[in-house]
């Protein structure tokens, strides 16, 4: 993949992508590299906030009348809405960056799997040649020598995909 774009500021931007076949082999991945970084970027350079984090009442400028204490406590509650967005934006890259790590769910594999391939009873019919095959069975050599955390491995997916999720919705409000 190749990607040039001009700045933003500059009349007649340019743009040009180039896209290679390998590049949506695993598409999700490929974006995520160009993704993290702008993300990290915007966390440290925003200026603003999504109104639905920044409206909080007590505003000077609304035109309906607010009660003393909605103006008084106005600042707090915008500086909340800041926090908010943040972690918000922290779930998004936490995101990002478990797409990135080709590794990640090793981390719910605990000891060494050995493996033998046994020849099996059943045999199937090749829909492209149309001739009877053998099929192998995969056996677990020593089944105690090695574990996987199911439950750890989806509470993670659940994770990524919340932050996945959450890029979604705010979609529209990535920028600065």
């Amino acid at each position: 993949m190749k990607v040039n774009i001009s700045p933003f500021y500059k009349q007649g931007r340019k743009i040009h992508v180039k896209i290679d076949g390998s590049d949506v082999w695993s598409w999700d991945h490929t974006l995520a590299y160009i993704i993290l970084p702008g993300l990290l970027h915007l966390k440290v350079s925003k200026h603003g906030i999504p109104s639905e984090f920044a409206n909080v009442g007590g505003e000077k400028y609304n035109q309906q009348q607010n009660f003393d204490f909605y103006e008084e406590s106005h600042n707090e509650a915008f500086d909340e809405g800041i926090k908010r967005w943040d972690e918000t934006l922290d779930k998004m890259i936490w995101s990002f960056y478990q797409l990135i790590d080709d590794d990640w769910d090793q981390k719910y594999h605990h000891g060494k799997p050995e493996f033998d391939w046994i020849k099996s009873d059943t045999v199937y019919t090749n829909p492209a040649t149309g001739k009877q095959e053998k099929t192998y069975q995969m056996l677990d050599k020593n089944p105690d020598e090695h574990w996987y955390d199911v439950d750890g491995h989806e509470l993670h997916q659940e994770r990524i995909q919340e932050g996945l999720d959450l890029f979604a919705k705010y979609y529209r409000s990535l920028w600065d």
